[in-house]
């Protein structure tokens, strides 16, 4: 096929948001501890599994599943009851350190898959899913896991960097095997990989219940204290 009848065919990747996660691939999503990186991930689930807007951005409904090795079941029951109190979408939770390391598990999380059949996934965190060197190649192994186990659907791992950097920690094979490359910071989301994103930064605010939206976006803002107010 000549380059110029190929550039003429109709793109068909649809976005899950709104020219910011496209509906495939990998995302990495990277910030210091801390920060609030699991309360974005899981706002955006939040969005995705209600089909409302993210950081002003019009999302497709899409069936949620977040597996959480991050927080143990107190503080991630909090984080929910503050960002999705109704929240449709599934988690797992207590799961156990390293568990993408273990085939006994992995099986354990094919079987949830492929019974919840969600459209997105999140894996929170890399460091505490895995057993082998972040700093090795050998790395990918339990990333190329986590790939089987989504399959075809888009889904994202949040990680870390190093102190004092903005980049992922450990080895260059980890940002360098991902889709799209996230890093979230006090003020802004950072669009470090994307070849489909055009905009490469988002400013960000918190809002009164220290919940992330764009930054001048008061109908974002105001929509989820509202959302709380009638909840909770």
């Amino acid at each position: 096929m000549r380059i110029k009848q190929f550039l003429q065919e109709q793109d068909n990747v649809p976005w899950l948001i709104e020219g910011l996660l496209p509906s495939i691939g990998w995302t990495l999503l990277v910030g210091y501890k801390g920060l609030g990186k699991t309360t974005f991930a899981a706002q955006m689930c939040s969005a995705l599994q209600d089909g409302k807007p993210f950081l002003g951005r019009q999302t497709v409904q899409t069936d949620i599943l977040y597996l959480q090795a991050d927080s143990v079941a107190d503080e991630w029951r909090e984080i929910l009851r503050r960002v999705a109190p109704n929240g449709a979408g599934w988690t797992l939770v207590d799961v156990p350190e390293k568990c993408i390391s273990h085939p006994a598990y992995v099986d354990g999380i094919k079987q949830l898959i492929a019974k919840v059949d969600p459209g997105f996934i999140v894996f929170d965190s890399l460091y505490n899913l895995v057993s082998v060197s972040l700093n090795s190649e050998a790395i990918l192994i339990p990333i190329n896991t986590m790939k089987v186990l989504a399959g075809q659907r888009p889904w994202l791992l949040i990680h870390h960097p190093p102190h004092g950097e903005s980049r992922a920690s450990g080895h260059n094979s980890i940002g360098a095997n991902c889709s799209n490359e996230w890093h979230l910071l006090k003020t802004k989301l950072k669009i470090e990989k994307g070849r489909l994103v055009k905009t490469k930064e988002i400013s960000l605010d918190r809002d009164e219940n220290g919940l992330w939206v764009a930054r001048g976006d008061d109908s974002v803002s105001s929509g989820y204290a509202a959302l709380l107010a009638q909840e909770i």
